[in-house]
């Protein structure tokens, strides 16, 4: 039995309808029995089908919503190679990040102390041992307000802070690098999202109020914040992504010329 051919009479409504032309196609690809699978409609349909050379609604419905799968297979797979490739890039961001000097590591224990016993016996004139005299050199700041950060650091907040002064010293850090105009988009996303990690860390562990406020937040207005924050965090780390995706893209355009 011969197959009837996609508008083999002629039926001019056959011709210029983008679905029919993607039913021909389909069957030239596949051929009758799979394509009537893929459409979801019967062999025999497709056949009737083809020979009146139109498409019927039920059949204009098939070719659609397989056309709109498809679509959808293919786009999910270029997002799941695109996203491999941001996983790479992310990894390849933070082990850059990894291999320089932490920034915190200095300022975590105050630098004056260290220094000071070596040359600290020449100017004393007390007979007080010299680990009382260095500290002694780091006086507890006087604070009002203990609880709320200083966008500066001082001499002896440690004392002060205790076991958030890490935190607090990368987040001057990573602040001002994020304010800096001169990096690229990627380093300043990747800072905003640092950034965003510290501040959730200093408010709800530490319960800490940053600046610029000067008086300490109450339990409710911490709560606020800390949901702002997550919000903040949510979106810079969407902001990260597509930085590494427009990095990648570029790199790709300008043959890896351009890296930032």
């Amino acid at each position: 039995m011969n197959e009837p051919q996609p508008g083999g009479d002629g039926n001019p409504d056959a011709d210029g309808d983008p679905l029919f032309a993607a039913l021909t196609a389909l069957i030239q690809a596949e051929g009758q029995p799979q394509a009537a699978q893929l459409l979801d409609v019967s062999e025999r349909t497709l056949q009737r089908t083809l020979a009146a050379g139109r498409l019927t609604g039920p059949m204009r419905d098939a070719l659609e919503r397989h056309r709109l799968s498809t679509e959808r297979d293919e786009a999910l797979a270029r997002a799941k190679t695109l996203e491999a490739r941001v996983e790479a890039l992310t990894a390849e961001l933070r082990e850059a990040r990894t291999d320089q000097p932490e920034p915190a590591s200095e300022p975590d224990t105050p630098a004056a102390p260290r220094e000071a016993p070596p040359s600290a016996p020449a100017p004393v004139k007390s007979t007080a041992p010299p680990l009382i005299g260095a500290k002694r050199q780091a006086a507890k700041p006087r604070r009002r307000w203990p609880q709320v950060v200083t966008p500066e650091p001082e001499q002896g907040e440690e004392l002060v802070y205790g076991t958030a002064t890490p935190l607090i010293v990368e987040w001057r850090h990573v602040r001002a690098a994020h304010l800096d105009r001169s990096r690229s988009r990627v380093e300043r996303a990747a800072d905003e999202v640092r950034m965003r990690e510290l501040e959730l860390a200093l408010i709800g562990e530490h319960e800490l109020t940053l600046p610029p406020e000067t008086y300490p937040w109450d339990e409710f207005r911490r709560r606020d914040q800390l949901g702002h924050r997550a919000v903040a965090l949510r979106d810079a780390r969407a902001e990260r992504r597509w930085a590494l995706c427009w990095r990648f893209l570029r790199r790709v355009l300008t043959l890896g010329v351009r890296r930032r």
